[in-house]
């Protein structure tokens, strides 16, 4: 009779403990630190690394590549966000994960961020040396999105698809970011 009672009152404390706090699901979402990389900016040709994420309470990485179109779609949108973000010390960064394979692909990328009017750093990615490997089994699908603290690590599981229409999971990462830099 004493082991039931345990059972039910370690049950009914956990169950309570589980409640506690603000309700919030991102409050309890898993940190992982984004890999350390140094890779060419699409455009200018600058090195970039990892580094960068110090620079921002936030970062919003954002892979793509030159033959999605959902990509290519919300990229005007992704500007916008970026615009609108950087007065609160957030960034975004594109990863273009097919611009790094040969000239042709990279002409390309340039190509469609020129087109559709970004300003946001894009990175081309060496295919056989770069972090992008490590992403390559979370990347089946694109675009995928990750939010990135000022620490280098990534705030819960990516966020598939267009991210405008997935912005209250955005916003609810960025916010938690940014309330704990508080």
């Amino acid at each position: 009779m004493n082991k039931k009672l345990s059972l039910l009152l370690a049950a009914a404390l956990a169950v309570s403990l589980a409640g506690c706090g603000s309700g919030s699901e991102d409050q309890l979402i898993s940190k992982t630190p984004f890999p350390t990389f140094t890779e060419v900016d699409i455009m200018d040709g600058n090195t970039v690394s990892n580094d960068i994420f110090a620079e921002y309470d936030a970062t919003i990485v954002n892979f793509w590549n030159n033959g999605c179109g959902t990509c290519i779609e919300e990229m005007p949108e992704l500007e916008e966000l970026y615009q609108d973000l950087q007065e609160r010390n957030i960034n975004l960064i594109g990863v273009g994960t097919d611009s790094g394979e040969g000239e042709e692909q990279l002409a390309t990328a340039r190509e469609i961020l020129k087109e559709k009017g970004v300003t946001y750093i894009n990175l081309s990615p060496n295919p056989d040396e770069s972090f992008y490997q490590e992403f390559t089994s979370d990347l089946s699908t694109f675009p995928t999105t990750y939010v990135v603290d000022s620490e280098g690590n990534m705030i819960g599981a990516p966020i598939v698809g267009n991210v405008k229409k997935q912005l209250d999971t955005l916003e609810a990462r960025l916010d938690l970011i940014l309330e704990s830099n508080n």
